[in-house]
């Protein structure tokens, strides 16, 4: 399975922290919460935005519109390759994580069927008791 499928969403609360010869574009320090990146990333785009195009400079935009791109989303059309045509939503920034996988350590393959570890401990114990009590006449 490839890596695309285990992301999940990052809460905007927790915090990430970047190797340190990644760059960093949108923040100057390597360690930050989620909701700093996402602002970073607005404002980004509402710079763009109020340089590109003038009526935007004159429009003074809500606090709460400006919030929306990570918490409730905006209101949008999308085109997917599903081919179910144009669908109306809404779309909101996240940025999501997948963990590295931990090495798995090959062993080396035997004809010797594999023992059972006991589920505790004490299994081992308590079986090696029971065995010393039966009477050898079985």
């Amino acid at each position: 399975m490839s890596n695309k499928n285990k992301f999940k969403p990052l809460q905007q609360d927790e915090i990430v922290s970047l190797h340190e010869d990644s760059l960093s574009i949108l923040i100057s320090h390597p360690t930050f919460k989620v909701i700093e990146l996402l602002r970073a990333t607005i404002n980004l785009i509402l710079s763009y935005d109020n340089v590109l195009n003038d009526s935007v400079k004159k429009k003074k935009r809500d606090q709460k519109e400006v919030n929306n791109w990570w918490n409730q989303g905006i209101q949008c059309q999308v085109l997917t390759h599903e081919g179910k045509g144009w669908q109306n939503g809404k779309v909101r920034l996240t940025l999501e994580f997948c963990p590295d996988e931990p090495e798995i350590e090959e062993t080396s393959a035997s004809n010797e069927p594999e023992i059972p570890q006991p589920e505790s401990p004490l299994d081992d114990l308590r079986q090696r008791i029971n065995q010393e009590n039966q009477p050898e006449n079985q």
